[in-house]
């Protein structure tokens, strides 16, 4: 499972990354043509999609679509509002791709019900029974079909939770579906985000779920407004609550139902089984490359558990993995060069975006020649520096 980077043809642009740092909207304005769609699924419920298409696209020049799934909003909505990051970083922008972000079912702009870590069902009977696995399947199907110029070829990614959407994409996954990266993904959200070895991650958990857990009745462009603690630091805050009982009396007053639900189950019942993913990651077909961070606080066990899963339940399939010196989702928000006071003596960040991250993409969605990437690229803290491995863990 090696893999050497030839050249790729890129999208014709003259920009360096100086401005595309310096004036990030712009440079997509000049260079993307953007539109909105209400994609139908199976059962009937439209999904809100955002496309960003290269406007030196045309028959004889098109592009792979490279896709995320989010929880979080595909803002800015309008397609005269240019957001300034479609795709996964400033490296992939003049790399030549169709960038495609999408509200999931029940979120924001999409129709239909939300379900937190909505579990896969495994037989499925008829157009009734979809899961997130079904809903990937036809946004895919509809966007190969009607988004001019794409060359019938799609990438996912996503970090966390749109790291789940992307696991759970690449199970009976569309034939155009042909490369997947799930980035510090949550597998299980019982080990990854509720209950770390057993203990319930409390700041974490309230602090996400006051404002992300609050209901959403009809598609909308507006988020939640966060949380006003009304002490000086978080410390005070969750001292002065006191008991695990009183959040929900003092603080949320039965505006997040989650809350509830999951307070309801401590323990690792059939509840939380039936949000791990882990056990569904068969009949991969597309390439895999799993991303994490070794300081990753909320869903490190996924990173690895994705890899172990997939590796083991896909005898054969192109499955490699990335960790490097970041804390959750580092590789995309920062130089990755340092954490608090301690330095790692480069940009880990830059060493990935391009020459791992975009090179995976380029040469599965672009035929782009032979692929230079090992079975694990693991950076060493300490001596600071990158190492290869041809297996995971390494058998030395």
């Amino acid at each position: 499972m090696f893999a050497a980077c030839a050249p790729t043809r890129s999208l014709s642009v003259g920009d360096n990354a100086s401005l595309r740092a310096s004036e990030p909207v712009a440079y997509v304005k000049r260079h993307y043509t953007k539109r909105e769609y209400l994609v139908p699924m199976r059962d009937g419920v439209r999904l809100f999609v955002s496309v960003y298409t290269p406007k030196d696209a045309s028959p004889d020049n098109p592009y792979p679509i490279l896709m995320t799934r989010t929880p979080y909003s595909c803002s800015p909505y309008g397609e005269d509002a240019i957001g300034a990051a479609p795709g996964p970083s400033d490296a992939a922008l003049e790399e030549g791709f169709i960038f495609v972000k999408t509200d999931v079912r029940g979120a924001f702009m999409s129709e239909g019900e939300f379900v937190n870590m909505r579990p896969h069902v495994e037989a499925k009977s008829g157009p009734g029974d979809i899961d997130e696995s079904t809903d990937t399947h036809d946004t895919i199907e509809w966007l190969v079909k009607n988004v001019p110029h794409n060359n019938g070829r799609v990438g996912l990614y996503g970090i966390s939770y749109p790291g789940f959407y992307s696991s759970a994409g690449m199970i009976d996954a569309h034939p155009a579906l042909k490369a997947v990266s799930p980035q510090a993904p949550i597998a299980d959200w019982y080990f990854d985000d509720f209950f770390h070895h057993g203990a319930f991650f409390l700041p974490h958990n309230f602090n996400f779920f006051a404002n992300f857990g609050k209901p959403r009745p009809f598609p909308t462009t507006q988020g939640s407004r966060g949380f006003e603690h009304g002490t000086r630091d978080g410390f005070q805050f969750f001292k002065d609550m006191g008991p695990l009982a009183n959040a929900n009396p003092r603080h949320l007053k039965d505006t997040v139902a989650y809350w509830s639900e999951v307070t309801r189950h401590p323990n690792y019942d059939a509840y939380w089984q039936a949000r791990n993913i882990l056990p569904h990651l068969k009949r991969v077909a597309p390439a895999v490359m799993v991303v994490g961070g070794l300081y990753d606080a909320e869903d490190l066990y996924g990173t690895f558990a994705t890899y172990r899963a997939v590796e083991r339940q896909n005898p054969g399939v192109f499955n490699i993995l990335v960790v490097g010196p970041w804390a959750h989702g580092g590789w995309s928000r920062m130089d990755g060069d340092r954490l608090g006071n301690v330095s790692f003596g480069r940009k880990a960040s830059m060493d990935y975006r391009k020459p791992i991250e975009v090179a995976f993409f380029n040469h599965f969605l672009k035929d782009t020649g032979p692929l230079n990437l090992p079975e694990a690229t693991v950076f060493e803290t300490g001596a600071n520096r990158w190492r290869q491995f041809d297996r995971w863990p390494p058998a030395e």
